[in-house]
């Protein structure tokens, strides 16, 4: 009796343990059935909105509801959407397997991006941009309401004439590589002769524009070109 009552208690004990180990593992096999259809339904919208890789678009599926079961397909699955539906942001994607006539539909988040210059802190007006207070991100391109810039080359010396928030795209309207009232380098001259001399910005300028400066030794006035930081040309 007693190696009887031991032998049953063995069986259950078995049974539950083989129960628990094939739940799990079934249920590891659909988590990882629901990744590989989220990927490729990604990889779908992808390829239907940037099918040249000239664009950066961001494509990321819903999670799929943990009480659905995706079914194993041995052929390969088949996606198809809508023009409509590929020109909204949240995508409807049809995933379809023809083996078992099973299919369902997905929503994947598109978002087309670019790179944006931030500033990494808060700055008050006149302060310079440096590689220390700006970085680049990707964001929407939804979402941006002026021209940004994409380099950090292209701001860096340049200077902010209004407060600005942390997080916020640097705006070309908001920069200076000559404020009003700098001194600036006033050169002119061609290859084989350059000619500089000390001066004032009369105007804000940001590089390639064309300001009114003052020349401080004779006091006139001239149109120079802002070609660096504190520094304008004239042409000759």
């Amino acid at each position: 009796m007693i190696k009887s009552h031991y032998y049953q208690a063995f069986v259950r004990l078995f049974a539950i343990t083989t129960y628990m180990y094939i739940g799990i593992t079934a249920a590891d096999e659909n988590n990882l059935i629901k990744q590989q259809l989220s990927s490729q339904a990604e990889q779908f919208v992808l390829g239907q909105l940037d099918p040249n890789n000239d664009k950066t678009i961001d494509a990321v599926a819903m999670p799929i509801d943990e009480r659905v079961h995706v079914p194993v397909c041995s052929s390969e699955l088949t996606f198809s959407s809508s023009p409509e539906a590929l020109s909204q942001s949240n995508v409807m994607v049809k995933a379809q397997c023809s083996d078992n006539d099973w299919y369902m539909f997905m929503v994947v988040k598109a978002t087309e991006t670019q790179p944006v210059v931030i500033l990494s802190s808060a700055v008050s007006p006149g302060t310079l941009l440096t590689t220390d207070n700006v970085h680049v991100v990707k964001m929407d391109k939804k979402r941006l309401r002026s021209t940004t810039f994409a380099d950090i080359e292209d701001v860096v010396g340049a200077r902010i004439k209004r407060r600005v928030s942390a997080g916020r795209p640097v705006n070309p309207n908001n920069l200076c590589y000559v404020c009003k009232g700098d001194n600036v380098t006033i050169s002119a001259g061609n290859l084989s002769m350059r000619v500089k001399t000390n001066g004032f910005a009369l105007e804000d300028g940001r590089m390639g524009e064309t300001i009114q400066v003052e020349n401080r030794r004779s006091s006139k006035k001239i149109y120079a070109r802002v070609v660096g930081t504190g520094q304008v040309e004239i042409g000759i």
